[in-house]
């Protein structure tokens, strides 16, 4: 199966000592490869909060997660293969 991970932390001290954005990552791709999976890509939010969202307008202020909303229209048929 193929998929595409995503990683976010809400502040940069996050980003550099908590739960970072790398060790996420790591995580993503351990799962992946216990899983049988092919992980095609990650996209990642450093430091943005997730109470940046406009309610009103389904919005979200996160390049990143807006980013692999764009890669999943694009290659949806790519992600749908077995």
């Amino acid at each position: 199966m193929n998929v595409i991970g995503y990683v976010r932390v809400s502040t940069q001290g996050q980003a550099k000592d908590g739960y970072s954005l790398a060790y996420q990552q790591d995580e993503i791709q351990a799962y992946c490869k216990q899983q049988g999976w092919t992980l095609l890509h990650t996209f990642s939010d450093e430091g943005i909060s997730g109470a940046k969202v406009n309610e009103d307008a389904l919005e979200v202020d996160r390049a990143g997660l807006q980013d692999l909303l764009k890669y999943l229209s694009s290659t949806r048929s790519i992600l749908s293969s077995p």
